[in-house]
């Protein structure tokens, strides 16, 4: 009989063999093995197991049966963990945007993210992250109101939010918060979408490490343009996310066409477009 290190040692094996060579049909024998559940007394092989079979159904665009093998190991997650978790779950609903399959299917999937996302932010640990934490859920959770046609609910969650700067030694820290700025798009794209002077200001005020630029009279764009070149310079995960973002900005044409629209004139470094843009925000 195998130990729970040899089964999940083969389970890898089989995961890494069809995504390695392209094979569907290896893949499908990887998502048909059930040893899986043999390892359901080991929490860190069965969730990671999880999560490679999520990630492998939505390679077939099957996003909901993704999600049920993040359900599985919900409760085997640790008190601190849970939380990221259920932010990793909800993300695989973001898959749905590179599948072209319409507005309709879109919605649905993002709905389905907001319900996920709600019970992470019950399962918040409390610490001196707590508000960033919560700041990182809020992004995501937006942008998945917005994506499905709730625009008044996506702006209104983040009034829950402090919007505090991300303290310096963290910021350098580049294991530090890195949920947080691997999702920080999408809370941006919500103020640029609903061209919110407001949110895009507290938004940048927790990331920016430039007051001066930040509260500068300067144009509008090029200090929102600096806030984000810096980000870039200094968290991978950030720029990560602005060019996921970006490979998808066709899907968002019809969702969410401001933001669309931004990320087309970044593409082409069309700078005088872009700071009549943002000429447009106005506060709410």
């Amino acid at each position: 009989m195998q130990t729970n290190k040899e089964t999940f040692q083969a389970l890898i094996e089989s995961y890494n063999k069809g995504i390695q060579e392209k094979n569907p049909s290896l893949i499908r024998e990887f998502l048909a093995d059930n040893s899986v559940e043999n390892l359901k007394d080991d929490a860190a092989y069965y969730l990671e197991i999880l999560q490679l079979r999520a990630g492998a159904f939505s390679l077939f665009g099957e996003l909901k049966e993704a999600g049920e093998e993040y359900r599985k190991g919900y409760s085997s997650c640790s008190k601190n963990g849970k939380w990221v978790y259920g932010l990793n779950w909800a993300l695989q609903f973001m898959a749905e945007f590179s599948f072209k399959r319409g507005d309709e299917k879109i919605e649905d999937a993002m709905s389905e993210g907001v319900k996920v996302l709600d019970q992470a932010f019950q399962d918040l640990p409390e610490d001196k992250y707590q508000e960033f934490y919560h700041l990182c859920l809020t992004n995501v959770k937006a942008f998945m109101l917005l994506t499905s046609g709730k625009r008044e609910e996506a702006l209104a969650i983040f009034n829950d939010c402090k919007f505090t700067p991300v303290p310096i030694p963290e910021y350098n820290d580049k294991e530090s918060l890195q949920m947080l700025f691997a999702n920080f798009t999408k809370g941006f794209a919500v103020a640029i979408e609903l061209k919110n002077l407001d949110l895009l200001m507290n938004l940048m005020k927790v990331i920016s490490i430039d007051d001066q630029v930040l509260y500068s009279q300067g144009n509008l764009f090029r200090v929102f343009y600096e806030t984000l070149v810096c980000a870039f310079d200094m968290r991978a995960e950030f720029i990560t996310e602005f060019n996921a973002m970006f490979k998808i900005k066709d899907a968002l044409t019809t969702l969410t066409p401001e933001f669309s629209k931004f990320l087309g004139l970044i593409g082409e470094q069309d700078f005088d477009k872009l700071d009549e843009f943002f000429q447009g925000f106005d506060k709410k």
